[in-house]
C-alpha cells in the first residue's frame, strides 16, 4: 500500500521569509508598545514627602519618608532618622536621593549618610511599571504597591492582609 502525503513541505526559502518578517514586526512594534506609558504623570523635578512627616506616623516609625522618581523607571524610597529628619532642608534630601542613586545601577537596599545627611539614611532602589494609570513597585510588602498620582501629591498604596494601606505623599521642589 503506497502512502502518499497530501502536505508538500513548502519550499526551503519561505521559513528563513518568514522568521525574518516576524523578527522584522517584533522589532518595529518593540518601541510603540514601550512608550505606551512614558509617564502618568510622576514628576522628576522634585521628590514627594510622606504626609505625617515630623508628627505621629514619623514618630510611630522612628523616621521620615521620602520617594523620588528618576528617569528610566526607577524609584527611591529614602527613610530619615526621626526626630534628625525634622531639621534636614529639602536641598539636602533631594542630593542623597541623587547621590543613592548613583551609588548602584540595580534594585538595592542602601544605607549611608549619601554624602550630605550627618545621620545614616536607608534608600530603598527599585523599578516601577505601569498597570491600570497606577504606578506598580516591589515595596517589601506581601504583594507589590501601587501608586496613584494627584495634582501635586501621590497616593502609596501597601496591601494588606485585610485592607489596603493608603499613604498620602505631597510634592517638594527643592529649589
Amino acid at each position: 500500500m503506497l502512502k502518499t502525503n497530501c502536505y508538500s513541505a513548502p519550499d526551503s526559502r519561505v521559513k528563513p521569509r518568514l522568521a525574518l518578517w516576524l523578527l522584522a514586526g517584533l522589532l518595529l512594534s518593540a518601541p510603540v508598545m514601550a512608550d505606551q506609558h512614558l509617564s502618568i504623570g510622576e514628576k522628576l523635578d522634585g521628590f514627594y514627602a510622606r504626609a505625617g512627616n515630623d508628627g505621629s506616623p514619623a514618630k510611630t516609625a522612628g523616621n521620615n519618608i521620602y520617594l523620588k522618581f528618576f528617569p528610566d523607571r526607577w524609584l527611591v524610597m529614602l527613610f530619615v532618622p526621626y526626630p534628625y529628619a525634622t531639621g534636614v532642608d529639602a536641598g539636602a534630601i533631594d542630593t542623597a536621593f541623587v547621590k543613592a542613586k548613583q551609588m548602584t545601577a540595580s534594585a538595592s537596599y542602601l544605607k549611608s549618610k549619601f554624602g550630605v545627611l550627618e545621620q545614616h539614611a536607608t534608600a530603598q532602589i527599585e523599578r516601577y511599571g505601569y498597570l491600570e494609570q497606577k504606578i506598580m513597585f516591589e515595596c517589601g510588602a506581601m504583594s507589590a504597591c501601587s501608586i496613584k498620582i494627584g495634582d501635586n501629591y501621590l497616593e502609596l498604596i501597601k496591601p494588606g492582609v485585610i485592607n489596603e494601606h493608603i499613604v498620602r505623599y505631597d510634592f517638594v521642589d527643592p529649589d
